[in-house]
């Protein structure tokens, strides 16, 4: 099933009790046009013995959706780095220059399902656009229209099927500014104000 050209929302929450969940959870939902509704929830594990950090699964949720799950460790938000990320059970590597000085040269890429895709940050905090040939779907956040929180806005440009919507959606709960060219400048700069001793490149 393909669709094209259409707009939806999806809904921001935080500590929530939903159905089937021993604890509050976090995360975004809403309907996305006749594929009907759509959850992703980011739900963390307590650090192990061995490893020391936390562990994060952000992991999407619809009826039409492929099953869509995204694992990092380590820092306090879900990340690109130390990353594993599976898309109906196929692996997929996640690959982005982080030497590069423009956004667009930070674009990340990757190949699903036979697919080449590319996710590029407009810049930190306002929004993202995942790309494959024919297929635009842009993301941007924004105050809830309706009373309290924050709202994801997406538009799709050409026919857009399950896959490109889910890689699109899940994106949203994953902390990206490091495809932004602001991340690459604050690197080089803490670099030059902390040097590590042997590091000459960000």
């Amino acid at each position: 099933m393909r669709v094209a050209d259409f707009q939806f929302e999806l809904e921001w929450y935080r500590g929530k009790k939903l159905p089937g969940h021993a604890a509050k959870v976090h995360g975004l939902t809403g309907t996305v046009g006749s594929f009907g509704d759509v959850t992703v929830e980011v739900e963390w594990r307590k650090p192990g013995l061995k490893g020391g950090h936390r562990q994060y699964e952000t992991r999407l949720y619809g009826e039409r959706m492929p099953d869509v799950v995204f694992r990092t460790v380590g820092p306090a938000k879900p990340c690109l780095r130390n990353a594993r990320f599976d898309v109906a059970g196929e692996r997929v590597p996640l690959d982005f220059n982080a030497k590069a000085l423009r956004n667009k040269a930070r674009a990340l890429r990757m190949t699903c399902q036979g697919r080449p895709y590319e996710y590029v940050v407009a810049g930190f905090e306002r929004g993202a656009t995942l790309s494959r040939p024919g297929v635009e779907i842009t993301m941007t956040r924004g105050k809830n229209p309706r009373g309290k929180g924050h709202v994801s806005f997406g538009a799709v440009t050409g026919e857009a099927d399950t896959l490109d919507l889910a890689l699109a959606i899940v994106f949203e709960h994953i902390e990206t500014r490091e495809l932004t060219a602001s991340e690459r400048v604050s690197g080089l700069i803490g670099r030059v104000l902390d040097p590590i001793p042997g590091e000459s490149s960000y």
